[in-house]
């Protein structure tokens, strides 16, 4: 009997495991292809990926182009989904440059005018002409392709808008020609983010040194970031880099908000949030208004850091746009709660009174208003409102 209950157990997951493999489906991440390089000499493989919204709009996309796509392409096209899922970007183009295995680094180093030449004039025209292309082009590359990122920025200024260099390598050479870049283009404003780990010996030391020779020419270019990668090595140092690199591209995209009260006052407070906005609606066409979402974000800190006045401040300064009767219940209600707290008891009044309006089916701000009053002593609208949110709560239970 146990036997035949094994020998049925057996067959039964052989053919559980036959049938989940055929009905499973291969997870397939964009397109590779292949050019023949009149330039290299060679055959060479891309991978892109195109925007979700790609087959059914007519928009020109900007483009990551990814030295050593055979490692990073995939992280590339993770990154772009999950900023465009949270509105941190627009969508963009990936296009992953695999390295041959003969290459070594040497495409990056002593054949980098070659290899240059061919980004130029063979990929990214290839990558013009088959596809729906903006002319904002991001570069991204690692170790010796980062040292070559920087030597791209060099020779091609205009060809890209964004170059982002993870543990560039090596950098001694390339350095002493910024300084000549910075002489013929006074107004250069091309964004360069590049990093370092902190354990990264003569790498470190390159970025080092970088990043003195940008500081003294602070007024000849107006946007680069160095950022020392505290505790990363130098096989981490990419994948961080890339993240920051595109979110620094892109950086007026996103809604603005603050991680605190403290961080909004020493960025620039107000008049900081109103520049974004206008430099958002230049770049991006976005309203110049500012956000609900902004709005109460900063009053949120405003609460969380209990500083009254600020708040109060923010609130009287946000009025106009009523944005407070857009947001949902129970982010309106946190402040017409805080005027609760600082015993502004007519504010709190109104406040709760108009998210009521515009919620008549939810019973916290009915709540709300039972707490003020309770707390004037005004027992008779304080149990006429606790009635009121009490016979919601049944009704939605029934």
């Amino acid at each position: 009997m146990n036997k035949r209950i094994i020998l049925i157990t057996f067959i039964f997951l052989i053919y559980f495991n036959s049938y989940a493999q055929n009905n499973g489906k291969d997870n397939i991440v964009g397109t590779s292809f292949s050019i023949q390089s009149e330039i290299m000499n060679d055959e060479r493989e891309f991978q892109i990926y195109l925007p979700d919204s790609y087959t059914d709009s007519d928009i020109e996309y900007p483009v990551l182009y990814i030295l050593d796509g055979q490692r990073y392409f995939l992280h590339g096209v993770s990154l772009q989904k999950s900023f465009v899922e949270f509105k941190q970007t627009p969508e963009f183009i990936i296009v992953g440059i695999s390295k041959n295995p003969s290459d070594r680094n040497r495409n990056f180093s002593v054949n980098s005018k070659k290899y240059l030449e061919f980004l130029k004039k063979e990929v990214i025209k290839h990558i013009d002409d088959k596809y729906r292309t903006s002319n904002e082009r991001m570069l991204f590359g690692w170790a010796y392709g980062g040292g070559f990122t920087v030597e791209a920025m060099i020779t091609e200024p205009s060809l890209f808008d964004a170059y982002i260099a993870a543990s560039p390598f090596p950098l001694e050479e390339r350095i002493h020609k910024i300084d000549s870049l910075f002489k013929e283009n006074k107004n250069l404003n091309k964004l360069l983010y590049f990093t370092s780990g902190t354990n990264e010996g003569v790498v470190k030391q390159g970025t080092k040194d970088l990043n003195i020779l940008l500081t003294s020419n602070v007024s000849k270019v107006t946007n680069w970031t160095f950022r020392e990668l505290q505790g990363e090595e130098h096989r981490s140092t990419p994948f961080i880099t890339l993240y920051h690199g595109i979110k620094k591209q892109f950086s007026y995209y996103p809604e603005l908000q603050f991680n605190n009260l403290e961080e909004f006052m020493d960025t620039g407070g107000i008049d900081y949030v109103y520049d974004y906005y206008q430099k958002r609606a230049e770049k991006y066409g976005f309203p110049k208004e500012l956000s609900d979402w902004t709005m109460f974000s900063i009053t949120r800190n405003a609460i969380r850091a209990n500083n009254f006045e600020i708040f109060d401040s923010l609130v009287e300064e946000f009025k106009a746009t009523k944005f407070i009767g857009r947001l949902r219940v129970s982010r309106a209600c946190s402040i017409a709660g805080f005027y609760l707290k600082n015993k502004q008891h007519e504010n709190a009044i109104e406040l709760f009174k108009l998210i009521a309006d515009k919620h008549p089916t939810s019973e916290r701000p009915l709540n709300g208003l039972g707490d003020v009053y309770k707390e004037l002593k005004q027992k008779r609208d304080a149990s006429r409102y606790y009635k009121k949110a009490k016979k919601l709560s049944q009704s939605e239970s029934n």
